[in-house]
């Protein structure tokens, strides 16, 4: 059963262990290819790679974005403000320098110091690898959120798509049924034209039943509409399967359309171009379906 790509997961996660509670949040729309986005609070880029690892045990395509929050519940202090000397050190030293070179007066004050980025930086004491637990955890689980809501998007859009293709094999049944009696149709049009142009000539029935054979070989669709069936019957086929199945199912689709503009170019019968339309139309809206299918 094929899954949409679109969805959302969350998953809250209280992890007494590390004394924090990790809350993971996923959105997923559908994209070519698989295109991962983790967004971490400030001090836990470190765990991006790990979470992408994660993610591609789950999902092929699509664009999903990651959101993870981490809050420390513990009772006592988990931080503590430390000073950047190094930079102080670097700020106070270019300052003199460029006092001495441009003979400028005055002196620092300490306000003005204070407004140095990332002089004071806070420094978590974690467990790093209790929190690495929680958060690949809450991950998960919201990966398993996301992806239960595409099972279900995707079941959704597998019925729409299987009425979709009973009309199309409904239709081109109806076109199959009309284009046996082309033959017959082109003979009677045919003579109708030479009586028209001749008048009562007599006409030549070997010469006529030639020109009509002629006529019918090079405007058959036969090939197409069998060819059109066996797409349908594949198309069908695909959807029955897992995986990742959104680019072939998008492939055959091409390959419907192909076909139908190859009926609608060598038919003139009014009858079979406006069923032509309608599988036309029916095949874009299958189109849009199969683009959000991973």
């Amino acid at each position: 059963m094929p899954c949409s790509m679109t969805g959302y997961g969350r998953f809250c996660l209280e992890d007494h262990n590390s004394n924090y509670t990790v809350t993971a949040e996923m959105r997923s729309v559908n994209h070519r290819f698989l295109d991962l986005s983790v967004y971490l609070p400030k001090n836990y880029s470190w765990l991006e790679a790990d979470l992408i690892k994660i993610l591609k045990l789950y999902f092929q395509r699509g664009k999903i974005d990651l959101y993870v929050s981490i809050e420390n519940v513990a009772d006592h202090n988990h931080w503590q403000l430390e000073f950047n000397r190094e930079l102080l050190v670097g700020y106070l030293k270019n300052f003199k320098q460029i006092k001495n070179e441009f003979k400028l007066s005055g002196k620092i004050r300490m306000e003005q110091l204070l407004l140095i980025p990332e002089l004071f930086v806070i420094k978590e004491n974690i467990d790093e690898e209790a929190i690495k637990k929680a958060v690949l955890k809450a991950a998960q689980g919201a990966a398993e959120e996301l992806l239960l809501m595409r099972e279900k998007e995707g079941e959704i859009i597998t019925s729409d798509l299987i009425k979709r293709i009973t009309f199309l094999q409904e239709t081109i049944g109806k076109i199959q049924e009309l284009a046996s009696g082309l033959p017959n149709l082109y003979r009677e049009k045919l003579s109708q034209n030479i009586k028209e142009v001749l008048g009562e000539v007599e006409i030549d029935e070997n010469r006529l039943a030639t020109e009509v054979l002629f006529y019918v070989d090079r405007s058959s669709i036969t090939e197409e509409i069998v060819r059109f069936k066996s797409h349908l019957e594949q198309f069908l086929s695909t959807l029955s399967t897992n995986g990742s199945i959104g680019r072939k199912l998008n492939f055959i689709t091409q390959e419907l359309h192909r076909e139908a503009n190859t009926i609608a170019s060598k038919t003139v019968d009014l009858s079979i171009s406006e069923y032509i339309v309608d599988i036309k139309t029916e095949i874009e809206k299958i189109r849009e379906q199969v683009q959000n299918i991973e």
